[in-house]
């Protein structure tokens, strides 16, 4: 499928995995790539170190298109995505003149000697510049490294999204008041007729309106529509509260 496009996320940050900070630059990548058709298939969290950081780039690089690095772009010592991810790809640490640039227009003539730290990047990065920021997106190949600050995070999502759109989801879900035994029989037929179709299903316990959901997706509408009724026709009218 030409558009078709597997993502990964590095979500980096000591904060993260100690709870300090709780991580919404995941699920934001995930529900905005999903809306361009980009389904994203993983999602690594690593410590603040370089070591870790390049482990990640070197299991997701060739693999997955793009990448995004969330967290550790800044001027303080913990800051160390870009050292991560050149030594993650071999590259060395450079300078980038059109971002120095950057950096020292911005700040101007009280600019602190550690600012010079934003215009580091891997070697052969290229800057993908948005309207939302002064600072631009990396990119270095496939990789996009952004901030870890949810708002910077969320204004350069976009940029990277609208490059690599494709079909879109298409999504039935159908809500019973049976629990998952009862139907397993109906699932394990619907999953084998329809194998273009990913038929998932998550029971709910507690005070919730329904047993169990139940959710059909592809990229296309025709495959989700033929296991819809399928399923439907299968299953015993009377525990099927919705549909949507």
């Amino acid at each position: 499928m030409a558009n078709f496009h597997r993502a990964a996320a590095i979500v980096i940050g000591d904060e993260i995995l100690s709870v300090k900070v709780r991580d919404t630059n995941g699920p934001f990548l995930i529900d905005r790539f999903r809306a361009r058709g980009i389904h994203l298939d993983r999602i690594l969290v690593v410590r603040d170190d370089v070591e870790e950081i390049a482990w990640a780039v070197g299991a997701c690089r060739g693999r997955y298109a793009p990448i995004v690095t969330s967290g550790g772009i800044g001027p303080t010592h913990d800051d160390l995505t870009v050292e991560g991810v050149a030594r993650g790809m071999g590259k060395a640490v450079v300078i980038h003149p059109e971002l120095e640039a950057r950096v020292r227009a911005h700040y101007g003539a009280s600019m602190p000697p550690e600012a010079l730290r934003l215009a580091r990047v891997p070697e052969g990065a290229t800057l993908l510049q948005t309207s939302e920021t002064w600072f631009p997106v990396i990119r270095v190949e496939e990789i996009y490294l952004l901030p870890g600050i949810p708002k910077l995070f969320e204004l350069h999502v976009a940029a990277i999204a609208d490059r690599y759109q494709g079909a879109p989801f298409h999504l039935r879900c159908v809500y019973l008041s049976a629990g998952e035994t009862a139907i397993a029989s109906v699932l394990d037929r619907i999953a084998r007729d329809h194998p273009a179709v990913a038929l998932g299903s998550y029971p709910r316990m507690g005070d919730a309106p329904y047993r169990v959901k139940l959710t059909l997706e592809a990229r296309a509408a025709e495959p989700v529509e033929k296991a819809l009724a399928d399923l439907l026709g299968r299953l015993d009218p009377g525990v099927v509260l919705e549909v949507e």
